[in-house]
């Protein structure tokens, strides 16, 4: 009797730890380091961050302000790489969540020798530089032989292209392993990464005739594999299955399209468990979708009980959870300009089409005391985003809704070339106040708000509270009742 009582005990413990060692725990990650004889005009470093779970996307640094020092805390769950934006160069590094990492820039070296112009101490050093040095030499050759698919091919034939160019990735990562005695580990995550880059390329393919979500599962990715979070271009495929799920139901569609928002979202978790294998990939799917619908509509979060139990791991329901929490807080713009950074170089086009020069100015603090007790809708935008220039086209209609009353609306420009800019508002006949950040000013911002992406509303209520996230004039009814709630 003793015997079989220490067996089941034996059992529930084991059990337990297998269920220990499997759940996702996050950890603090430390990125710090130093840029030396950095220039005026290459003064701001960014970190970019792929982590599905959490809602940061990237750090910024103005360089003069901390002496060419940077440091900041990040959660990670999933050990994969991430990348360095400094003087219009990327340095990629591989982090383990509880990493400390220490990367020292030489900015005289970044021209003349990239591979020497960085190093690196503390955890994984040697595994940093070898990938480091790796991926200036692969990413290079990528850009000069980037292959090419056919949007409109069939899927058998696009699938055997795809399969072709992953060959010859391992063909070539093959020899140069040989030639400079490559580790295991930066072989198979250089295979990982070249193939989750290539099948980015894929999202514009619309042969309306194949099924999008058999395509971007298919065996040739290996979709459901845990050890694809290596790369952090990984992630981006899983958001683009998750799109064509959606897109290619028709039921699905036709709820959102009737904004029967708690039906569709429904069905779409419905559909995901059936068509997709339990496990972190799906999760991460699920957590991206329901991220970015529950950003707009957190009300939803309560709405739909079945999202607790949609999960594998709990980690992912508490996290949207916290998401929620912190979009129904209402953050105070006297809050934000404590920390808000202060930036030159952006420009302002008057009423007379001159160009004017702001002088250096906390921007959103600004904007603000420009506009005493107005309530601001601002467009984050770039002159090469479509969805962005998309939008303009139902801009109007806000505009005129809202025609008299005390609103104003403002576009700032991110990311984008000068003249384009000057270009896009004419062409695109683009009302309200215009403003354009260059790449220093475009990138500050950018990592102070979290931009995951373009377009990007932001709307500030008279009494200063700040809303994220804000509803894009497509979706009208939505946005007219965000602005309502402010006047």
């Amino acid at each position: 009797m003793k015997r079989v009582f220490y067996l089941i005990f034996g059992s529930i413990l084991f059990f337990a730890c297998l269920q220990e060692k499997d759940r996702l725990e996050p950890k603090r990650t430390v990125i710090a380091g130093i840029v030396n004889n950095f220039p005026d005009n290459a003064s701001v470093l960014v970190i970019n961050y792929c982590n599905p779970l959490s809602d940061e996307y990237r750090f910024a640094q103005n360089l003069t302000e901390s002496n060419g020092y940077f440091r900041t805390e990040h959660e990670y769950v999933f050990a994969q790489n991430l990348t360095i934006r400094f003087a219009n160069r990327f340095i990629n590094l591989f982090v383990h969540p509880g990493d400390s990492i220490f990367i020292s820039i030489d900015a005289n070296e970044i021209e003349r020798n990239f591979d020497n112009a960085v190093t690196f101490s503390n955890d994984n050093s040697k595994l940093n530089k070898e990938l480091f040095i790796w991926t200036n030499y692969w990413y290079n050759s990528l850009n000069k032989h980037t292959t090419q698919f056919d949007d409109n091919a069939d899927p058998e034939d696009l699938l055997i292209s795809v399969k072709q160019n992953f060959d010859k990735a391992q063909d070539s990562i093959q020899i140069y392993s040989q030639r400079t005695n490559m580790s295991d580990f930066l072989k198979k995550w250089a295979y990982i990464d070249h193939k989750f880059i290539m099948a980015n390329s894929l999202i514009d393919y619309n042969n309306p005739e194949a099924d999008k979500w058999d395509i971007f599962t298919n065996p040739v990715f290996d979709v459901f594999n845990e050890n694809n979070f290596q790369s952090m271009y990984f992630c981006y495929h899983l958001s683009v299955c998750m799109n064509a799920l959606i897109q290619g139901d028709v039921e699905i569609t036709s709820l959102f399209s009737d904004k029967e928002y708690v039906p569709a979202i429904r069905l779409t978790i419905e559909s995901l468990l059936k068509k997709a294998p339990e496990g972190v990939a799906r999760d991460v799917m699920l957590f991206g979708f329901l991220k970015n619908k529950l950003k707009e509509m957190p009300e939803l979060y309560d709405a739909i009980p079945e999202i607790k139990t949609a999960f594998s791991q709990e980690l992912f329901y508490i996290k949207l959870g916290e998401i929620v929490d912190g979009i129904r807080k209402t953050e105070q713009i006297q809050q934000l300009y404590e920390t808000e950074t202060q930036s030159s170089n952006i420009l302002f086009l008057a009423d007379n089409n001159k160009i004017e020069n702001l002088p250096k100015v906390k921007l959103l603090k600004f904007l603000t005391e420009k506009h005493r007790n107005k309530v601001l809708y601002i467009d984050v935008w770039a002159t090469w985003c479509g969805p962005c220039i998309k939008e303009f086209e139902a801009a109007p209609s806000l505009h005129k809704y809202f025609k008299d009353k005390d609103v104003i609306f403002i576009n700032l420009c991110m990311g984008s070339n000068f003249k384009n800019w000057q270009s896009a508002i004419t062409k695109n006949n683009i009302g309200g106040e215009n403003y354009f950040l260059d790449d220093n000013a475009s990138q500050l911002f950018s990592a102070e708000h979290n931009l995951g992406g373009y377009p990007f509303y932001i709307v500030i209520g008279k009494t200063g509270e700040i809303y994220n996230h804000a509803p894009r004039p497509s979706n009208l009814e939505a946005v007219i009742q965000k602005i309502e709630s402010c006047l």
